[in-house]
């Protein structure tokens, strides 16, 4: 203390590593829309629980590629609630996917997932997350 009177004990901390245990009696363990499951690259690399774009990323990174590039194909509705549509070109390569999203992030993750999937890198009827 202050004084520098009293007795001194370290402090002994259990800290718990895992996240087993941590829900509360009646919560349900499960992941909400989490990232795509990503079968392997060609490299044999695992690359599920990654987000499409992430995924993506790194593939043409391994591939010595040029990073893909999004464009805004289309943006439409008022203000307070737009539709965007997001393609990706990659090897001059361009994928699209045919549903516009309500946010720029899930509009580039459909596209990553549209060309993951003309790749063949994740199944045909992979979820897209809605981060």
């Amino acid at each position: 203390g202050k004084g520098q009177t009293g007795v001194l004990e370290p402090l002994t901390l259990d800290v718990k590593t895992d996240r087993r245990g941590l829900l509360a009696q009646g919560e349900k363990q499960g992941k909400k829309s989490g990232p795509v499951p990503v079968i392997k690259d060609t490299t044999g690399k695992d690359l599920s629980g990654k987000h499409p774009v992430s995924a993506l990323m790194e593939i043409c990174n391994k591939r010595k590629w040029m990073p893909p590039e999004f464009v805004l194909v289309h943006d439409s509705g008022p203000d307070h609630k737009k539709n965007f549509l997001f393609k990706v070109r990659i090897n001059s390569e361009e994928y699209q996917p045919t549903i516009a999203s309500p946010n720029k992030k899930h509009a580039k993750a459909q596209a990553a997932t549209v060309a993951l999937q003309a790749m063949g890198l994740i199944p045909k009827d992979a979820p897209v997350p809605n981060n």
